[in-house]
């Protein structure tokens, strides 16, 4: 069974630089961040937003000189890690889930009372995006990971975090209600953590790991923090692979 998994993070805390434990020849990064992707992993680079239909699918549109171009989309470039790398991704990655969701925000905004509301028109959008999850990627057997930017809610608890977005997807929990686990980044004196485990956090794992490991810094190994006998750095690769082991474990006893 695929597993699903969410980064979270304060902006700068090193959501994609986890990507790094990833292997380039099994991954396929899709980037909507407004910036460039700096890791040598497979990606797609989204630098603009049209529909979700065409981020997911692609589209055929007519250019500057009347000619008619195709937009690729995450299907297109999952066909096109195939033919470069003889199969397909074992695992796609979405940097950031964050960002796409103010894409579909602002283009309702530009658009009003499409489907009665602007926030009807946001709901299906949204809705789109995580159907293709699980049907197209999920469902084929491919792991997903989706970075998410998220920030601290000080006007009750300054270690609760919120993700971005509105309306009713947001109300139900958004993407963290929607993956088998999650984690989120955070800065601790001179080093940044990954906290496993605790609602206010936005973490959560069935899993027997620590509820707080801290990251190794790859840039300057020496800056890392010393751990103590029996502790690990987390790595989102042994992550993910431990979230593949327990859905199998479940389907081959549990599943009727």
């Amino acid at each position: 069974m695929a597993a699903k998994l969410l980064v979270n993070g304060e902006a700068a805390t090193g959501k994609t630089t986890l990507l790094a434990s990833l292997d380039p020849e099994t991954t396929l990064v899709i980037s909507r961040d407004n910036k460039t992707f700096g890791l040598p992993i497979p990606h797609q680079l989204v630098t603009e937003y049209v529909s979700m239909d065409s981020f997911l699918y692609g589209a055929d549109v007519i250019d500057e000189d009347d000619k008619e171009v195709h937009i690729d989309g995450v299907v297109d470039k999952i066909e096109a890690f195939n033919t470069a790398y003889g199969h397909y991704p074992e695992t796609v990655v979405f940097d950031t889930v964050s960002q796409l969701t103010m894409d579909v925000i602002n283009k309702a905004l530009q658009t009003p009372n499409v489907y009665g509301s602007q926030g009807a028109e946001i709901n299906k959008e949204l809705g789109k995006f995580v159907d293709f999850l699980h049907e197209y990627l999920e469902l084929g057997d491919i792991n997903i990971i989706l970075l998410n930017h998220v920030v601290k809610d000080k006007s009750e608890d300054a270690t609760e975090y919120v993700a971005f977005g509105q309306g009713q997807f947001k109300n139900k929990g958004g993407f963290f209600s929607i993956v088998d686990e999650s984690v989120t980044i955070a800065q601790e004196g001179n080093y940044l953590v990954v906290y496993t485990k605790g609602s206010l956090k936005q973490a959560r794992s069935k899993l027997d790991i620590p509820a707080k490991m801290y990251i190794e810094s790859l840039g300057d190994p020496i800056k890392s923090k010393k751990l103590k006998e029996g502790e690990r750095y987390y790595n989102l690769q042994e992550h993910l692979q431990m979230i593949i082991d327990a859905n199998k474990k479940v389907e081959t006893k549990f599943q009727l």
